[in-house]
């Protein structure tokens, strides 16, 4: 029954890791809905290494290019990149203790993610979305970094606020979400490395290693998968259709709270 749950929750963090809904919330709703056991630390390392994996893998080369070309996006990226990893690192802790772990969690949560889809649908019905990558300045770069940091907001989602000011400063769709990916790749490589070096500094745990490998490799696998469906996605399509499911999400995680208070 652990392995079934560790292969669903992995696939739930591939899925929501890369799309603007928020992979800590469902992670945390998701045991709280069903009355489900949390599988511990050693799993939530095991997913977000393979969420990392999965984009050093898909963006490796675009990186390594950045590289040899000494392309000033790179150094954006790493600048904008700073934010996020000084307010994690200070923050997350506080977050984990005063919110995760309260009872009003789910509330809060569920707050969130509906609150910032309407965010999403207004900034993706009004803004330009006439910009490249490539136009990017340091301070727009900058600007999305410091609303990568606002994803300690339980129900924010990484993805989500990224993309959100991404198109709030002109980009077109697939150009935020890419932009999105690859500034998420230096902090989702921090985060990995973190939680690992937590996981063999503490090995106590009551998963197997079989369905820590399978953590890993199903986030992995499910995250790539993902991220290139959704840039081929937002090729030609708006972000409603996620919009919409964070409305309905969110709305049912704050009934269902009042309802079992």
């Amino acid at each position: 029954m652990m392995t079934l749950w560790v292969i669903i929750l992995s696939v739930i963090q591939g899925i929501t890791e890369f799309l603007p809904i928020s992979s800590s919330a469902h992670l945390f709703l998701t045991p709280w809905i069903f009355n489900f056991p949390d599988p511990g630390l050693a799993f939530d390392a095991a997913i977000h290494i393979g969420t990392a994996l999965a984009l050093l893998v898909f963006f490796g080369r675009e990186f390594w290019k950045m590289f040899v070309d000494k392309d000033k996006l790179l150094w954006y990226i790493l600048i904008a990149s700073v934010p996020a990893a000084i307010l994690g690192f200070l923050g997350d802790s506080l977050i984990d203790k005063y919110l995760h772990q309260s009872s009003y969690a789910p509330l809060i949560i569920g707050i969130g993610i509906a609150f910032f889809a309407v965010v999403l649908y207004i900034v993706d019905k009004t803004a330009k979305l006439d910009e490249g990558i490539e136009q990017f300045s340091l301070k727009q770069s900058l600007i999305v970094g410091f609303a990568q940091a606002l994803a300690l907001v339980p129900g924010t989602s990484r993805s989500g606020i990224t993309i959100t000011a991404g198109l709030w400063l002109g980009l077109k769709r697939e150009d935020a979400a890419r932009f999105s990916f690859l500034l998420a790749t230096p902090i989702s490589l921090g985060a990995g490395a973190y939680k690992l070096q937590q996981l063999l500094r503490h090995p106590q745990h009551n998963l197997s290693n079989l369905n820590i490998f399978l953590g890993i490799l199903v986030s992995f696998v499910v995250g790539v998968i993902v991220i290139a469906w959704f840039l081929k996605y937002l090729k030609k399509h708006t972000m409603t259709i996620f919009v919409v499911y964070r409305i309905i999400l969110g709305l049912f995680v704050v009934g269902l709270w009042f309802y079992r208070k």
